[in-house]
């Protein structure tokens, strides 16, 4: 379109202006130059260099002809392919080049004309030099033009790895929570079922707990697909501090002895930070079930600090059951990670096994 319309802006007088000053074949030339020049400059984007050689060779013929070239409004082709190929080729320094040879040759010719010097005394330097500021101004939007589309390509580089690095994260995410959901869920319904296998009379109860337990993972898993089906705005609500207390009552039909207990006053959590607390919590007991068995008392402690909430879940279950090394430990340290938390896991001194998280504050809620 842009090519088009300097043609017909720029051409059609050019090449009239070619016609009816230059006998023939002088003029036949000019006008296959003048062409050519116009339809190569259509190829700009396409083809950078192949576009600006054609339009070199193009503006020296037309020079070869007659130093009155220079006059034909076609001249401004050389300085807009100039511009385009060193901001869209391969090989920017050609531009430079190019033009200064090319004002050497445009000057040389206009200057030693003699239907030129017939009615003019042009000077050479002063045309040499109007030439090359044009060459340099139009090389530098060139370079200006070059600059902006690599910073462009960056940033769409940098977005499209962001994009990457999210979807990897939100993978990541689903993952730990498909593992908390079914590590909590299965370790409840096999406590249950082998108490079932023991206690005729507590079967009825252990298989309400299993179904019940059981619905609820579906109900999670359904949620946590449909976030791989449709994304995170179709996901579920994820837990808070405020569905512990719900947690710990469903585990005391499996652990009858499990206390939660604060100390402090509660301050505002990230919902990031509250889904990890959650999960410590959730890990923490299952891995107290599956390790230590159903008559395990355990001690859940939230202690608000000025600074921090340090969560602390400790059992009386047998030492070194359950080491820092399993795949649920590492999902919390990775869960605290995000939210600059920390957490250790590991045997008690006085017995059992201790989980010690640590959660710090938003900075505008620190002491």
């Amino acid at each position: 379109m842009f090519a088009g319309g300097l043609g017909i802006v720029l051409g059609g007088p050019s090449l009239l202006m070619a016609i009816s000053s230059v006998p023939w074949p002088g003029s036949g030339v000019l006008t296959a130059a003048i062409t050519v020049a116009h339809a190569a400059l259509a190829a700009r984007r396409a083809a950078p260099l192949g576009s600006f050689v054609v339009v070199c060779l193009a503006v020296a013929a037309q020079a070869l002809v007659t130093g009155f070239f220079l006059i034909f409004p076609s001249v401004l082709v050389f300085p807009l392919s100039l511009y385009s190929h060193t901001a869209h080729g391969r090989h920017p320094a050609l531009g430079p080049i190019a033009g200064a040879a090319g004002a050497a040759l445009v000057t040389f010719r206009f200057v030693h004309d003699p239907s030129v010097t017939a009615i003019m005394r042009p000077s050479a330097w002063l045309l040499a030099a109007l030439l090359m500021t044009i060459v340099v101004a139009a090389w530098s939007l060139g370079l200006f033009r070059r600059t902006q589309l690599a910073y462009i390509a960056v940033l769409k580089e940098r977005a499209v790895d962001a994009a990457q690095r999210a979807t990897l994260d939100e993978r990541a995410r689903i993952a730990r929570d498909v593992h908390d959901v079914l590590a909590h869920s299965m370790a409840v319904i096999v406590s249950q079922a082998k108490g079932g296998q023991y206690a005729t009379d507590r079967a009825p109860q252990a298989l309400g707990v299993i179904e019940e337990t059981g619905r609820q993972a579906l109900t999670d898993l359904r949620g946590l697909v449909g976030v791989l089906r449709t994304g995170p705005a179709e996901s579920v609500p994820q837990p808070t501090l405020r569905d512990v207390p719900e947690l710990v009552a469903q585990m005391r039909r499996t652990l009858p002895d499990v206390t939660c207990t604060e100390r402090g006053s509660a301050r505002p959590l990230s919902p990031a930070a509250e889904l990890a607390a959650y999960r410590v919590v959730q890990e923490a007991l299952t891995n107290t079930l599956k390790h230590a068995g159903g008559g395990t008392r355990v001690r859940i402690e939230f202690r608000w600090s000025d600074t921090e909430l340090v969560l602390v879940v400790r059992d009386d279950g047998r030492v070194g059951v359950c080491g820092p090394g399993g795949k649920g430990l590492i999902g919390m340290r990775e869960r605290l990670a995000v939210v600059d938390g920390s957490i250790t896991a590991g045997a008690h001194r006085e017995g059992g096994f201790v989980v010690e998280a640590r959660l710090p504050y938003p900075v505008g809620e620190r002491s």
